[in-house]
C-alpha cells in the first residue's frame, strides 16, 4: 500500500474532480431548468442531461480505479450492484425542495462511496506537516512584504515578493509549471512536486475585484484538477478589507468545492498602477 501511495492520491484526486464536474452539471440543469424560458429550452435541458450521463460515466470510472488501486474487491462489486439498480436515473436531475437544491441519485451514490475510502487514503504525516508550513508561510506574507517597503501594486508583484520565501522551505517550487490539458495547457502560479500541491494567486485593490477573485480562483484551480497536484490553494492578496473569510467559504460551500481545495485572503500594503492617460489627437506634450 505504501508504495502505492501517491498513485492512489492522483486516482483519488482525480475521482473527486470527477464528481465535482457532474455537481457543477447539475446546477447549470437546474439553473436553466429554471430561467431559460426560449423554444430552445427542451433541447438544452436535454443536451444537459446527456452531458451529466457522460460526465457521471467518467467518474464511476475514476472512481473504480482507486477501488481497485485499494485491492478492495468486494467493495467494488457492491457498488457495481448499487449502481446498476440506480443506472436508470443517469442524467436524471431531482429536486428536495428550494432551500437544499437539486441532486442527482447516482452522483450521490458514488459521492457517498468515494467518501468512505479517504480515510484509508491519509496523506503522509510528513507532506502534511510541510502543507501546514506552506499554509503559515502565504498567511504572513503581507508581514514581509510590509518590511520590505516595496508594496504590490499588482499580482505579478505579489508573485515576485512570494517565490524566494517558498525557496527557503520548498526549493523544488516551480513557477507558472505547466498542466496539460487536452483543449489548453494551464499554468497555475507556484507548483510545489514534493507536497504536491498548486498555488494560485489574485492581487485586488478595490471591492469589485473581490467580488469576482473568488470565482476566478475556483476557474483557474478546476484547470489543475486531474493533475499530478492533489492539494490546490488559493491566496487573495487584497489591500483593504473588502472580503472576509466567511463570505470566501460561503462562496466555496455554495459550489460544493472539494476539500483538497483552499482560500485564503491576507490583508497588506498594496497600491494601484497610475492609469496613463491617452493623449488625443492632434495633442502635443
Amino acid at each position: 500500500m505504501e508504495t502505492k501511495l501517491p498513485l492512489v492520491m492522483k486516482a483519488l484526486a482525480a475521482a473527486q474532480s470527477r464528481l465535482q464536474e457532474c455537481r457543477l452539471q447539475i446546477n447549470a440543469y437546474a439553473e436553466a431548468d429554471e430561467y431559460l424560458q426560449d423554444y430552445q429550452r427542451d433541447q438544452y435541458l436535454e443536451d444537459a442531461s446527456e452531458i451529466l450521463k457522460a460526465n457521471t460515466i467518467r467518474a464511476r470510472a475514476a472512481i473504480r480505479i482507486v477501488f481497485e488501486l485499494l485491492d478492495l474487491d468486494e467493495s467494488l462489486k457492491a457498488l457495481e450492484a448499487e449502481f446498476e439498480a440506480v443506472a436508470d436515473r443517469l442524467g436524471q436531475v431531482s429536486y428536495y425542495d428550494e432551500y437544499l437544491g437539486p441532486y442527482n441519485e447516482v452522483v450521490d451514490l458514488l459521492s457517498s462511496r468515494l467518501d468512505l475510502v479517504v480515510p484509508l487514503v491519509e496523506t503522509p504525516s510528513e507532506v502534511r506537516e510541510q502543507r501546514r508550513v506552506l499554509v503559515r508561510m502565504l498567511r504572513q506574507l503581507p508581514h514581509f512584504i510590509e518590511g520590505t517597503g516595496n508594496h504590490p501594486k499588482r499580482e505579478k508583484d505579489v508573485q515576485d515578493h512570494l517565490l524566494p520565501i517558498l525557496r527557503l522551505a520548498f526549493p523544488d517550487v516551480v513557477r507558472e509549471a505547466p498542466v496539460p490539458r487536452q483543449t489548453k495547457i494551464y499554468f497555475p502560479d507556484f507548483g510545489i512536486d514534493s507536497v504536491g500541491t498548486a498555488i494560485e494567486i489574485k492581487f485586488v485593490d478595490d471591492k469589485a475585484k473581490a467580488a469576482l477573485s473568488v470565482g476566478g480562483l475556483y476557474e483557474d484551480m478546476k484547470g489543475y484538477a486531474n493533475s499530478g497536484y492533489s492539494f490546490f490553494v488559493g491566496l487573495i492578496y487584497m489591500t483593504g478589507n473588502y472580503l472576509t473569510q466567511d463570505q470566501v467559504e460561503a462562496e466555496l460551500t455554495n459550489v460544493d468545492t472539494p476539500k483538497n481545495w483552499k482560500v485564503y485572503l491576507v490583508v497588506g500594503a498594496g497600491g494601484r498602477v497610475p492609469k496613463t492617460k491617452k493623449l488625443s489627437k492632434g495633442a502635443t506634450n
